[in-house]
């Protein structure tokens, strides 16, 4: 053996090492990565047998916590490469997937049971990452390099560059490295810097003339399920293991549950990732080359930008060109004349897509898939009149949305599931809490009782309801539960118990929104809360966008709101959630709650409080009208109770 395994200076390492004097598994990889906590490696020429050799030095970077990447090189045909675009749009490539599928058989049957059990265990927690090396511009060869740096928990590199690939051939042939370490001299510490700049620029795809593909997802998870029982080293942190494909396998599942219908409706808890679910969608079906353009839909421009920031992240603008139908933006009649030989995006407000659909003389959206994200939204009286029997043009259309019926709306029920399709895949809060995608939540409810001029408006409403059924048999209960709801969102009765409360708990103003009905009972709570913190502001739409960054960015410890980021907007940061205003049935909530609810990787052990005002006697009495089937605060009391008991129980 070269050295002990207490660090990499313990190696005592060679300038040059050649596999005629030197074992490179037992007296290279695995001493060096068995004290290692990250490696990375970039490979021309790469086969499953090579971790047979590496098996022992992997499983100690597991067991040390330590991640891997490498850029490797599979074998493939010179036709295959040469059907291949740049950079993530190889992913869409049907010739280059079905290529890769075979590194999965090849790992499952040339593995020996052990090697292949840590593998696969590695990419399940997240601590082996893969991409794919392909060379493009001026290059018309293979990528053909080997090198790589291990860096161990002292911060003590050693980076490694010559001849041997990662295959079983490569220990036998005579191969040799030249070795540079980070602690002998600043020469020798630049030469191993500029090897792992040239590394991490490719890793990020920012090299010219070599483009780097991510491994897709769904390998990924073929891979991770060659798994055994029992893990072969020590469970990693949850930080390391929210990175992993694993983690969110849930994507994959859901994207078949679509592909298989054609059309239908994501119902997903907010934090579990639709929006990744509907680019997966849209590979696949640009890979199978069902699909030429795109119409993305929704209300809001805050979501709106937010899917144009999306789509211009996942796509370079030499693949796609994207037209804005919202604010200030009038791209439709651009969108809408003859296609281009590049790949075209609509995102258009919901008020305005039935313009779209009239203004389709080049019949461009048979062939588009729609994206309706907060498809709850589309279902307003307007829009339905305005959509009914015209989305049906879109072949494939996607429903995404963590509520996406009103159990008091049958109507706006019936349109959804008519015009976009039934839910296809389900994947709920709780199911992400036991997963570990959303955190687990404590619930406090502040008990409060309804002033005498609340208990007044609210009767008065119970009168204006019964006015309505008079006047028409056929009026929805929920028009009730919306008068209801309005009285207890504005109830002053609330703003003592809130002052008590913080005076004992001033923390919970930390990283923290709060939602409010309106300005005017969003300002009387400011005024409270001034008392303890200076650093809030407030955001109702108007507010510059600018405030939501900040907030976004920890500038800002409070931010003041109504509905207007209840939907979509991811901010991780957020732990505690304070709920003014709330509606009987758990729909907005969800979207509010929401935002507490994603895990932050730089707070794993995030637990997210959500504070509550509820009436005592909706839980312990009974309701105060026949016309009220449930006290108006008891399911969202109950429903939140039973969320704050959800564990995580599973990888």
């Amino acid at each position: 053996m070269l050295g002990s395994n207490k660090g990499l200076k313990e190696l005592d390492l060679p300038g040059v090492i050649e596999t005629s004097d030197v074992d490179f598994a037992d007296e290279f990889y695995n001493p060096a990565l068995n004290v290692a906590v990250e490696y990375k490696r970039g490979v021309g020429y790469f086969t499953s047998n090579w971790f047979k050799f590496a098996s022992k030095g992997l499983k100690g970077l597991a067991e040390n916590e330590g991640t891997a990447k490498w850029i490797i090189s599979p074998i493939l045909e010179e036709d295959d490469w040469k059907t291949l675009q740049k950079g993530e749009e190889a992913k869409r490539s049907q010739e280059l997937y079905d290529r890769l599928s075979t590194m999965v058989p090849n790992i499952e049957e040339g593995l020996e049971k052990e090697t292949r059990n840590t593998i696969a265990w590695m990419i399940a927690d997240g601590l082996l990452d893969i991409k794919i090396a392909i060379t493009g511009e001026n290059l018309s060869g293979d990528f053909h390099d080997k090198w790589g740096i291990i860096r161990d928990t002292n911060n003590d590199k050693i980076a490694f560059h010559g001849s041997q690939n990662d295959s079983s051939k490569g220990f036998s042939n005579y191969e040799s490295y030249t070795v540079f370490i980070s602690w002998a001299s600043d020469r020798e510490l630049r030469k191993l810097e500029k090897h792992e700049k040239r590394f991490d620029s490719i890793w990020d795809n920012a090299k010219q003339g070599i483009h780097s593909i991510s491994l897709p997802d769904s390998l990924a998870l073929n891979i991770a399920e060659l798994r055994e029982d029992d893990r072969p080293y020590n469970e990693p942190s949850e930080s390391k293991k929210l990175t992993s494909a694993y983690r969110w396998r849930h994507q994959e599942i859901a994207m078949n549950k679509f592909l298989e219908n054609g059309h239908g409706i994501l119902n997903m808890a907010t934090g579990t990732g639709k929006t990744r679910t509907s680019l997966k969608i849209l590979n696949r079906l640009l890979r199978q080359d069902a699909v030429e353009n795109i119409v993305v839909a929704t209300q809001g421009n805050d979501l709106l930008d937010q899917w144009h920031n999306t789509l211009t992240k996942n796509f370079s603008a030499d693949e796609m060109w994207i037209y804005q139908e919202y604010g200030g933006n009038h791209d439709l009649g651009k969108f809408l004349t003859k296609n281009r030989d590049k790949l075209e995006t609509l995102i258009i407000s919901y008020d305005n897509l039935h313009e779209a659909i009239n203004g389709d003389i080049n019949n461009k959206l048979p062939r588009s898939l729609l994206i309706a994200d907060e498809v709850h939204n589309m279902g307003s009286d307007t829009r339905q009149a305005n959509l009914t029997g015209g989305l049906n043009i879109f072949k494939h259309r996607l429903g995404l949305s963590a509520t996406p019926f009103d159990p008091y709306d049958s109507d706006r029920n019936d349109f959804l599931r008519d015009e976009v399709g039934p839910v296809v895949y389900e994947f709920s809060a709780e199911d992400a809490i036991k997963r570990g995608i959303l955190c687990e939540t404590d619930y406090t409810p502040l008990f409060y009782e309804l002033s005498e001029e609340d208990k007044e408006e609210q009767k008065a409403a119970f009168g204006t309801f019964k006015g309505m059924k008079e006047n028409n048999p056929c009026t929805l209960k929920s028009q009730l539960y919306i008068m209801l709801a309005k009285v207890r969102k504005t109830s002053e009765a609330k703003l003592p118990v809130f002052r008590e409360h913080l005076k004992n708990n001033p923390d919970i103003l930390k990283d923290c929104l709060i939602f409010v009905e309106t300005k005017k009972y969003g300002y009387k709570v400011q005024k409270i809360i001034h008392n303890y913190t200076k650093s809030y502001r407030t955001y109702y739409g108007e507010d510059p966008e600018e405030t939501l960054n900040a907030f976004s960015n920890g500038d800002i410890s409070t931010l003041v709101s109504s509905k207007a980021i209840s939907e979509g907007i991811d901010i991780k940061s957020v732990e505690n959630i304070i709920l003014f205003t709330s509606n009987r049935s758990k729909g907005t909530t969800i979207q509010r709650i929401g935002r507490a609810l994603r895990t932050n990787p730089d707070n794993p052990g995030k637990t997210a409080n959500i504070v509550d005002f509820v009436v005592r006697s909706d839980i312990e009495g009974e309701p105060e009208n026949d016309e009220v089937d449930i006290p108006p605060d008891k399911i969202r009391y109950d429903w939140l109770t039973d969320l704050s008991k959800v564990t995580k129980k599973e990888n």
